[in-house]
């Protein structure tokens, strides 16, 4: 069943002045039914390096594991890490030798490399697209509205994470396939790492009385 899992998700990925945050909601959906209410939808990649996915759970879990994979070749034949732009194009190419029989995933890419902090956007056929402000899935319509709203360049830590749950957070009052709570991730110079569940809530109390 877990492989018949349908896209009904928000996904968020911002770029603010240090780093990248990565967001996602946690409701994993088939037709009308709720079939997961603690999804994964945000993936470690490298230590510098994290992507959100929307799509089919079985094709998302094989591409994944894939780029990880891949990625783990790539720093032991050069010596160092893939960059976020290298990983990008890597997975565009997987994502077009698939055309006639493609896969379901939608990512975002965020990572912090020595370009500075990048997102890239690749849909299930390989187009690649670089921004600042991303997001994916069912009720990325209402996401974008608070984005495009309230997104500026060079915002700060703070800022970009609580942009990234208001923006889920739009999506989760008014598109049924997205629910069930937050989850949050920063990418910067330090690496990856995850918020916790206490972190989120105390900024998600913070947003919601702004």
């Amino acid at each position: 069943m877990e492989d018949n899992l349908k896209k009904g998700t928000t996904t968020v990925v911002v770029v603010y002045d240090k780093g990248v945050v990565l967001a996602t909601d946690k409701r994993a959906s088939t037709g009308y039914l709720i079939a997961h209410k603690n999804a994964q939808k945000l993936f470690k990649i490298t230590d510098t390096i994290g992507a959100t996915c929307a799509g089919v759970v079985g094709d998302i879990q094989s591409l994944i594991g894939l780029l990880e994979a891949e990625a783990n070749l790539y720093e032991m034949k050069n010596g160092k890490k893939i960059s976020t732009k290298a990983l990008a194009r890597l997975t565009s190419n997987i994502l077009q030798g698939q055309r006639y029989y493609p896969l379901i995933a939608w990512l975002i890419l965020g990572g912090y490399d020595s370009s500075g902090a990048e997102a890239y956007s690749i849909d299930p056929i390989g187009g690649v697209n670089k921004d600042t402000m991303i997001s994916t899935g069912s009720g990325s319509t209402m996401a974008y509205g608070v984005l495009e709203d309230r997104f500026r360049e060079n915002m700060t830590l703070e800022e970009g994470i609580e942009l990234s749950i208001r923006a889920i957070n739009a999506a989760i009052q008014r598109d049924l396939a997205t629910g069930d709570g937050i989850a949050v991730a920063v990418v910067d110079s330090s690496g990856y790492r995850e918020l916790s569940k206490e972190e989120i809530e105390t900024i998600a109390v913070k947003v919601k009385n702004k």
